[in-house]
């Protein structure tokens, strides 16, 4: 499982309207509770990697600065195959009875197969971990999709009235991805990136005619890829710290600025949660720093 206390993460980087330290009233407050939304939904706030702890959140008050908590959404989805197979049923008992099923009436009919159907599922749960830095005002997601994203912005802003909103890039992310390729190493808020020669590539507007291709540890490769005319958009880079070079943070970036795979430290054997919280959060936090500078460049 991927999280901010496992050993990797995703990363969505949220810059909020303000900075602030939250107010664990306020996450109790909105606490994960298993009343049904409007929209079918359970949802709500959970301690950081517990998703039945509504009450503790010791993570999200043992750092002034860090607040660690995870949030909670219970859906719930009917089968595909069963939705598919009893639509044909239906179909065949209408048109059996002399009735007309065109496209509009299969429709309705699958709609109504599917709202039956949802109503009776289970829910099944999924648990997104959160990283509030009261510093610069920064909220961390721990998940790269933007669906996925969207429902914790939303309660976050109901829980503490802060907006809060992904960064996006202020340039051209595939060409700096090509220039970070193609150089001996790219400068970034006290570390340098170098690439690892994975990748994922799409057509440029010059070669729209090319397949998107995926390439897997090989810098010539990507290289070749780029010379052909297609345009990196996700790179696999690693970060070596300037003033430790033992110190190397290791992650995937996407053009749009979603980080996935980053490879968190490992802790020494025994560390308290805490230690290993603040530990993560620090590594989470220059990657989101290096990430805020590309999104400048």
């Amino acid at each position: 499982m991927s999280g901010f206390m496992s050993s990797n993460t995703a990363l969505t980087i949220c810059k909020a309207d303000s900075a602030a330290g939250l107010a664990l009233d306020a996450l109790r407050q909105h606490a994960f509770t298993p009343d049904i939304d409007a929209d079918g939904r359970r949802l709500g706030w959970v301690a950081l990697g517990d998703p039945l702890d509504t009450d503790g959140f010791e993570l999200a008050a043992v750092d002034g600065r860090y607040s660690g908590f995870s949030f909670r959404l219970d859906t719930r989805k009917a089968s595909g195959a069963v939705i598919r197979l009893q639509l044909a049923e239906a179909v065949r008992e209408e048109r059996a009875s002399g009735k007309k099923v065109g496209s509009q009436r299969k429709k309705e009919l699958k709609e109504a197969i599917t709202a039956k159907l949802t109503a009776r599922a289970e829910f099944v749960p999924s648990v997104i971990d959160c990283l509030w830095d009261a510093e610069k005002g920064r909220l961390l997601v721990g998940s790269a999709s933007a669906k996925a994203v969207q429902p914790v912005l939303d309660l976050f802003k109901t829980t503490f009235g802060i907006d809060a909103a992904p960064i996006t890039p202020a340039g051209d992310m595939p060409r700096l991805f090509a220039a970070i390729l193609r150089g001996e190493g790219y400068p970034c808020g006290g570390y340098t990136l170098h690439p690892m020669g994975s990748a994922s590539l799409a057509a440029s507007e010059q070669a729209e005619e090319k397949a998107a291709v995926a390439v897997q540890n090989s810098l010539n490769a990507v290289a070749q890829a780029l010379e052909e005319g297609m345009a990196i958009q996700k790179l696999h880079l690693v970060a070596t710290s300037d003033a430790d070079p033992d110190r190397q943070l290791e992650f995937t970036l996407d053009a749009g600025l979603a980080v996935s795979g980053l490879k968190l430290p490992k802790a020494e054997k025994g560390a308290e949660e805490d230690a290993i919280f603040l530990l993560n959060a620090d590594a989470c936090t220059a990657v989101a720093d290096m990430v805020e500078t590309l999104a400048s460049a």
